[in-house]
C-alpha cells in the first residue's frame, strides 16, 4: 500500500492585521509572509526582529503596537519561566508591561543582526526587570522589618518660623503656576487619553478596572497612560522653558 505524502504545516501570516505595516516592511525588502519550508518559531523571530528594527527606525507607533501584540504572548511565557517558584511575589504581566516600556523607550539601543536579534534583547529586558523588581521586593521588605528611629524634637523659634512661612509661599506660587502648565498641557491631549488619565488618576481606578470602562485590554491600559504622561511632561517642559526667562524671577522675588 502506498504512503501518503503529509502535506507541510501551512504557517499563517502575522501582520495580516497590520496591512499598512505589512506594505512597509515590504517596501524595506522584507517579506511578512512566512517562506516556504519556515518553521512558526523562525517565521515569528523573523517577523520580530523586522517589526523591531522598523519601528527604530520610524517610531511608528502601529509598528510598535504590531510588536507588542505578536511577540508579547511569547515575552510573557519566558517572564513566568524565570520568576517561577521562588519569585511567585512578581507579578508576571507587570514585568511584562515593564519590559515592553523600555522597547517603547529605548528602541535605539536595538541592533538586528540575525533574525532572532529582537528575541534575545527582549529577554535580556525582561530578565533584567525581574532582577530589578527581585531587589526593590527584597529591600522593601527589610525596611519593613527595621525598627522606626524615635522621633526628634523639631520645634522651631521665630525666626525658622518666618523663612518657613515664606517658602510655604513660594511653594504655593510655584505648584500653581505649574497646574497652570499642566493644564495647557493636558488641552492637548486626544479626548481618549484624558478620559483614561482621569479613571487610573482622578478616579483611582486600576488599569484592569479603566480597561473595561474604554473597551481596552489590560495589557494597553499601561501604555496608554505612559505615552499620555510623557507627552503632558514634554509639553510641560517645553513650556517651562520658553516661560523660564519670565515666570521664574517672579517666583523667586
Amino acid at each position: 500500500m502506498e504512503s501518503v505524502a503529509k502535506a507541510p504545516k501551512v504557517v499563517p501570516s502575522l501582520v495580516a492585521g497590520w496591512p499598512e505595516v505589512a506594505a512597509r516592511l515590504r517596501e524595506r525588502g522584507m517579506s511578512p509572509e512566512p517562506r516556504r519550508d519556515e518553521c512558526a518559531e523562525a517565521y515569528g523571530n523573523r517577523v520580530g526582529t523586522a517589526l523591531m528594527a522598523f519601528y527604530r527606525d520610524s517610531r511608528d507607533p502601529s509598528a510598535f503596537e504590531a510588536l507588542h501584540a505578536l511577540t508579547g504572548p511569547g515575552v510573557l511565557h519566558w517572564i513566568r519561566g524565570l520568576t517561577g517558584r521562588e519569585l511567585t511575589s512578581l507579578d508576571p504581566a507587570e514585568i511584562l508591561q515593564d519590559t515592553f516600556v523600555n522597547v517603547y523607550r529605548y528602541p535605539g539601543a536595538f541592533r538586528a543582526d540575525h533574525c532572532g536579534s529582537f528575541r534575545v534583547w527582549v529577554r535580556t529586558i525582561a530578565g533584567n526587570v525581574v532582577r530589578r523588581a527581585a531587589l526593590l521586593r527584597a529591600r522593601s521588605a527589610e525596611r519593613e522589618l527595621a525598627e522606626p528611629s524615635e522621633l526628634e524634637d523639631k520645634a522651631s523659634g521665630p525666626m525658622q518660623a518666618v523663612l518657613e512661612e515664606d517658602e510655604s509661599e513660594r511653594l504655593r506660587r510655584a505648584w500653581v503656576l505649574l497646574l497652570c502648565y499642566y493644564a495647557e498641557a493636558w488641552k492637548e491631549l486626544s479626548q481618549r487619553d484624558r478620559r483614561t488619565l482621569h479613571l487610573v488618576e482622578v478616579e483611582g481606578l486600576s488599569y484592569q478596572e479603566a480597561g473595561r470602562i474604554l473597551a481596552v485590554g489590560r495589557s494597553n491600559m499601561k501604555m496608554i497612560v505612559f505615552r499620555s504622561r510623557r507627552r503632558i511632561a514634554r509639553r510641560m517642559l517645553d513650556a517651562m522653558g520658553c516661560a523660564r526667562g519670565r515666570a521664574v524671577p517672579e517666583l523667586v522675588a
